[in-house]
């Protein structure tokens, strides 16, 4: 006896692919649908607004996509900033804290 081979079912992977979904961030406001096979990519590329995304300034927020550039702008104590009196260039906390 041989043993057994798996092989790959692409007709039933296209077909799964192609199923109708909701994004699962709906309950918070998320209104994609699309197929399943297109899902990671609206999760992960810049599509969901509703996802949460680390912060890139790495001060360990967790804000949701759509709040992102606000955080980065506003709230974030590692954002670049500019002192206005002498133009001293740091993160937002030393030229508010420490700087000033």
């Amino acid at each position: 006896d041989e043993p057994l081979k798996a092989v790959k079912d692409k007709y039933h992977k296209r077909r799964v692919s192609s199923l109708k979904v909701r994004c699962p961030h709906k309950a918070k406001g998320c209104e994609w649908e699309g197929e399943l096979g297109s899902l990671e990519q609206h999760l992960n590329t810049n599509g969901c607004r509703y996802v949460y995304v680390d912060c890139p300034y790495a001060c360990g927020e967790r804000v949701q996509r759509r709040s992102l550039e606000e955080h980065k702008s506003q709230r974030c104590p590692l954002r670049p900033f500019t002192c206005q009196y002498c133009n001293h260039k740091a993160t937002h906390q030393k030229v508010t804290k420490e700087h000033l």
